[in-house]
Order: C-alpha cells, then sequence, then structure tokens
C-alpha cells in the first residue's frame, strides 16, 4: 500500500510539473520549485527504492538546471550510495557536474568531485580517490569554505592512510583538524582525532596516539549531548575501544588491551546488532588474554568470534582467529593443530591480499614449521620487501598526483569573470606603472651604486694614505735603528776593545783580577756586537700594522643580531713580502665578507682567520648564520667585487654554505 500511494504521489506530482510551460507566469514556476524542495526523498524498505529513484532523477535531470534541482540530484546520489547502487551513484555524479559546469557553480563542481573521490574511496581505487578530493579541496579553499575544505583534506588523509602512508596521514589529519577545529561540526573533529590517533598508532608513537583517541571518545561525549544517532555512536564507541586496546596490545600492555576490549563488549546489545564488532572485540580480547598468560577458555572465545565471521563471511576476522587459534595451539605444544589453522589463515589472507596477517602468519610459520622453514623463511623475506616495495610506488604516486593537480590548469571555468576590456585596460595600467616603477627604482639603484663606488674609492685613498704613513714610519724607525746599531758598533766596540788591549798591556800584581776584568769586557764587547748586529739585520722585527688595521676593523662591528667576531692572524706572515696594493685587496675582501655576514647571516658568531700554508696565505671568513644556496644565488657587486680582488691576487676563491653548517668563504693565495 505504502508503494502505491507512493507512485499515485509521483504522478501527481510529475502532473503538475509538466503543466508548468516557460510562458507560464513566476508565481506557478515558484510553486512547482517550493513543492521540489520540500519533496522527502526518504525510501521505503520494499523492493521499489531503486526504481523510485531511477524515476525522482529522470525527472529531476529534465527540470531546469539551478541549485535546488542539483541540491535534490546530490540528494538522490545519496541514496543510490546507501543501496550500494555504486554505477548509477557515479553516473548521477557526473550529470550534476556537467550540469554545475554549465553554470560555473564552483560550489557544486566542488562537491560532485567530492563525491566522485567517495566513489573510488569505496571501490579501493585509492590513487583516483585522492585525485577527485585533491580537485575539491582545491576548489573549496577558493572559496574559502573551511568547512569543506577540512572535510575534504580529512577523506585525503583517510584515502593516504589505507594506502599505508602513515606518516603523510598523520601531516594529512593535523592540516584538517586545523581547518576544522573552527567550525562546530563535532563530528568531523572526531573524526579527525580518530585519524590522527590510528596514524600515530601505526608510526608505534604510542603516548601521542592514546592522547588523540582520548580527545576522539570526548568529542563522542559531546556528540551525545547533541542528540547524535545512537548507532553511529556506539559504533565509534567500539571503534575506539578497540582501537586504544591494539595500542596498549602494541606496547605489550595486555592487562591494559584487556579493559578496552571489555569496555567494548560491554556495551548494550552489542551481540545480538553489531556482531561483526562483537567478534571482532572478542578476538584481541583472546589474544591478549593469551599473552598475558591467561588460557581459561581462550579457545571457547576465538572459536566463538571464528564462528560469527564465518556465517557472516568476513574474510580478515576469519583469518584473524584462524592465526589466533593456531598462535594458542603453539602455547599448548600442540604443533600439528597449530601449524594447520596457521597455514589455513595465510592461505585466506594471500588470497585477500591483506598483508599485515600475510607477514604474521609466514612469521609463526617460519618459526614453527621445521620441515618448510626455508621455503617460508623466504617467502616472508619476498612478501616483506614486496610489501615494502609497494608502499614507496603508493607513496611516490599520491606525492605525483599532488603536484600534477597543483600544476594542472582546471579543465572548465570555476569563477565568474569580469568584462575582457576592464581586465584587458587594468592590465596595461599596471604593465605601465611597473615600467614606470622599475626605471625608477633603476635609478635610485644606479645613485646608490655610484655613491658607493666613490665612497669606496675615498676609503681606498684613505688606506692607501695610512700604508704610506706607517711605511714612512717605519723606514723611519729602520733609520733610528742602523743609527744606533752603527754607534754602538763604530762607538762603544772600539772603545771597549781598546780598554781591554790596555788592560792586557797593564802588569799587576793580581793577574787572577786583571784575568777576570779582560774576561767581562770581551764579553761586553761580544754582547754590544751581537745587538748592533740584530739591530741592523732587523731580525726582530715584527710587522704589526696590517693585523693591527684589521683588529680595528673586525673590532669595530656591531648589528642588530648581535654577532660576535673573533679575528685571528698567523704570526709566521710575513706582512713585509706581501705588496701595499696586495693588502688593500686582502683589507677589501674581509671589510666585504664581514659586510654580507651583517646584512644577510642573522648569525651569532663569525671567524676571520688568516693563515700561513706553506708558501702561501688562506683567508677564511666562517660564520654560522642561515646560509644560502651559492649555485643559485644572484652576484652581487660585493661577491662580484670579491671574486674580482681573488682574481687579481692570483688566489682561487670557494664559498660553501648551508642552513645547517652556516657560510665559509676561503681564498688562497
Amino acid at each position: 500500500m505504502k508503494t502505491k500511494f507512493r507512485i499515485i504521489f509521483l504522478i501527481n506530482l510529475f502532473l503538475l510539473i509538466f503543466s508548468c510551460q516557460k510562458k507560464e507566469n513566476i508565481e506557478n514556476g515558484n510553486r512547482v520549485k517550493q513543492l521540489l524542495n520540500n519533496f522527502d526523498l526518504s525510501l521505503s524498505k520494499d523492493n521499489h527504492k531503486e526504481k523510485e529513484l531511477d524515476t525522482i532523477s529522470l525527472y529531476l535531470l529534465k527540470q531546469e538546471n539551478d541549485s535546488i534541482i542539483r541540491n535534490l540530484l546530490f540528494k538522490v546520489a545519496n541514496k543510490y550510495y546507501e543501496l550500494n547502487e555504486n554505477d548509477k551513484y557515479l553516473k548521477l555524479t557526473k550529470k550534476v557536474t556537467e550540469l554545475a559546469l554549465k553554470q560555473k557553480d564552483t560550489s557544486h563542481i566542488a562537491k560532485s568531485l567530492c563525491f566522485m573521490g567517495e566513489y573510488y574511496e569505496k571501490n579501493a581505487q585509492l590513487d583516483s580517490s585522492f585525485s577527485y578530493y585533491s580537485q575539491s579541496e582545491k576548489l573549496y579553499r577558493n572559496l574559502k569554505d573551511t568547512l569543506n575544505s577540512g572535510r575534504t583534506a580529512l577523506y585525503k588523509a583517510g584515502v593516504i592512510f589505507d594506502s599505508g602512508n602513515f606518516t603523510e596521514s598523520e601531516i594529512g589529519a593535523i592540516n584538517a583538524l586545523k581547518l576544522l577545529s573552527k567550525t562546530n561540526n563535532t563530528r568531523l573533529v572526531y573524526e579527525s582525532y580518530n585519524l590522527l590517533a590510528l596514524s600515530l598508532k601505526e608510526l608505534n608513537n604510542f603516548e601521542e596516539s592514546l592522547k588523540y583517541f582520548d580527545l576522539a571518545l570526548n568529542q563522542l561525549q559531546r556528540l551525545e549531548n547533541e542528540d547524535y544517532t545512537k548507532a553511529k555512536l556506539i559504533k565509534s564507541r567500539i571503534s575506539c575501544f578497540n582501537n586504544i586496546g591494539r595500542v596498549y596490545e602494541k606496547q605489550k600492555n595486555y592487562k591494559e588491551a584487556i579493559l578496552y576490549y571489555e569496555k567494548g563488549l560491554a556495551l548494550q546489545d552489542l551481540k545480538l546488532n553489531y556482531p561483526k564488532s562483537y567478534a571482532m572485540l572478542l578476538d584481541n580480547m583472546a589474544y591478549s588474554k593469551m599473552k598475558e598468560g591467561d588460557y581459561k577458555d581462550i579457545d571457547k572465545l576465538l572459536f566463538e568470534s571464528l564462528k560469527i565471521s564465518d556465517s557472516m563471511d568476513i574474510a580478515q576476522g576469519i583469518v584473524s582467529s584462524k592465526i589466533n587459534i593456531g598462535e594458542y595451539y603453539l602455547y599448548k605444544n600442540d604443533t600439528i593443530k597449530a601449524l594447520s589453522y596457521i597455514t589455513e589463515g595465510f592461505k585466506l589472507a594471500k588470497k585477500i591480499e591483506a598483508g599485515p596477517f600475510i607477514i604474521r602468519s609466514l612469521k609463526l610459520l617460519t618459526e614453527n614449521d621445521s620441515k618448510n622453514k626455508i621455503y617460508y623463511s623466504n617467502l616472508y623475506i619476498k612478501v616483506n620487501d614486496s610489501i615494502q616495495s609497494v608502499e614507496r610506488i603508493t607513496r611516490n604516486k599520491f606525492a605525483r598526483i599532488a603536484y600534477e593537480t597543483d600544476q594542472i590548469e582546471e579543465k572548465n571555468e570555476i569563477l565568474s569573470k569580469k568584462n575582457t576590456k576592464i581586465i584587458l585596460g587594468s592590465g596595461i595600467v599596471i604593465i605601465l606603472l611597473g615600467g614606470v616603477f622599475a626605471l625608477y627604482r633603476l635609478k635610485s639603484k644606479n645613485k646608490e651604486l655610484l655613491f658607493i663606488k666613490e665612497q669606496q674609492e675615498a676609503n681606498e685613498k684613505i688606506y692607501q694614505l695610512m700604508l704610506a704613513q706607517q711605511s714612512e714610519t717605519e723606514q723611519a724607525r729602520n733609520e733610528e735603528r742602523n743609527r744606533i746599531a752603527m754607534e754602538l758598533h763604530d762607538g762603544i766596540i772600539n772603545s771597549v776593545f781598546t780598554t781591554r788591549f790596555n788592560l792586557i798591556q797593564l802588569e799587576s800584581s793580581s793577574q787572577n783580577k786583571k784575568q777576570e776584568l779582560i774576561n767581562e769586557l770581551e764579553k761586553t764587547e761580544q754582547e754590544i756586537r751581537r745587538v748592533s748586529h740584530d739591530l741592523t739585520q732587523n731580525l726582530l722585527f715584527e710587522d704589526k700594522s696590517f693585523p693591527e688595521i684589521l683588529t680595528t676593523l673586525v673590532d669595530s662591528q656591531q648589528n642588530q643580531y648581535n654577532t660576535k667576531f673573533d679575528l685571528s692572524v698567523d704570526k709566521y706572515i710575513d706582512w713585509s713580502a706581501v705588496r701595499s696594493a696586495n693588502k688593500i685587496h686582502i683589507y677589501r675582501i674581509i671589510q666585504e665578507a664581514i659586510q654580507n655576514s651583517n646584512k644577510y647571516s642573522q648569525a651569532k658568531r663569525c671567524f676571520i682567520m688568516l693563515l700561513k700554508t706553506g708558501d702561501k696565505i688562506t683567508i677564511r671568513i666562517w660564520d654560522n648564520g642561515i646560509g644560502f644556496n651559492p649555485e643559485k644565488v644572484k652576484y652581487g657587486i660585493g661577491l662580484k667585487n670579491i671574486k674580482d680582488r681573488t682574481k687579481i691576487l692570483q688566489g682561487e676563491l670557494k664559498i660553501t654554505s648551508s642552513s645547517e653548517n652556516g657560510t665559509t668563504l676561503e681564498i688562497v693565495f
């Protein structure tokens, strides 16, 4: 009877709508739209549900292409999804995409792309699903739709998790959570916490995983206060309790794991209404008890779980139970039964391509089947390598899809464009203004460079005068030193020699005393001669003038980052052998390097070292700043000058830089 009345209602509705022609008044058209908007799409529980949906979708597709019709088509598509009519769901979603593109409705285009992502995710075509979710997310971001941006980001993270890339899944869940936490959608925030906790569990970050599972449970409590659907709440709690138990199980804290499995099993009417979840919790609890050493009734729990999974044809549940039963018999030292169940579990796991169960069963067979140990060991290595290879390929595939999604231009116009003439005119004005600004900047830059050049030339003249003054001072010092040496040699030495000679000729009653005086005078003569020779040869000369100039330069440095500058000059460098012109180049190189460090490096320490290496001098300037890429950096005047001065010195320039090790400039000449 329900079906009969529903069909009559549909017929009356269609008659009313088909009576509305384009020439009829607006009031009648609005009445039709209102009736469509209020039309109840909920379906009766009989064999005519699919036919009803077919009839409704055909009717809606004949109507005017507006947002109301498209929204109703989305509702119809959702009902197809609930009925597992996946092909019709995809076909209708593609049709809605075409309608939305015609009207340039970005919101509905994004929604239809998200629907297609759900379709491919349901059919385990993860790469296609990821691609559609990425396109949808991009459109929602452009629309500044925080809720749906967060939703699609969460769905993307879920796809990545299903592919086994848990690190990227964690990052995706965090990005989704950042968006969804700004909304009032408690359910999506719960799903973000749950996915983040699951990713952390798989990455063995157990402490953080448990923290996010607690946050997920808090969100479920909020949903309960918001009168959220009770059945969905129970399913979510089952999932949380089971996953928390799995975390403790991985930590080998089996007592805590058992407590959470028992919490899940204690939920009302679990066995009756959720037999699949009941079997899963039962199987996991039995495994934890077995690991804890409590074998009481373990076989009953495991076989009960297996029976339920078998009756409902839950392949993964059957595999898990059989492997667990096999492990139970291993504890009971019944190797024959154990290997039988584990082998069955392995074969089924292989059939359904359940990687973790394949690995686990092969490991048990390798350890316990002595007869086929080598075979299973080789197979274990092969399967493990294969799984890792697939994970790497999948990881690269998703990265490539994300890149291509960002690079490909949208196939259709998404946003309404302004008048072409206005855009063109604005572009020309912007280009002209840009050109004027560029010319202004170029002139300003040229003036600045000219000023810098003049300043450098002035500085070089001042430095040349300083060096000339230093040279004159040194020359005067040498002349005075030579004069003193001559006085010592020609005057005092001769006097001492004469005195000594006369003393020798002198007759004395005390021959010993006389000889002592002669010896003393001879020593004095030799000492004066040595001092005179040293002064003449300038062996004690140490040219401190250039290092002092460098010290003054380094000590005067200050910047906003409070960089500490240190100078070290090798005492064995003979600066007298270095031409004045070359000293200027050395000074300028160090000055420019220090200036670059002040401006760009943000360093805490900067060391300037001048070292003697054989017959060469090495200038090494290092700072612990942020570094730069020497290959990509554009050579400015400063670096160009350093390069040119190095060439004049006939030296070799080497620059190494990174964010971790700072920057090192080294010149050897």
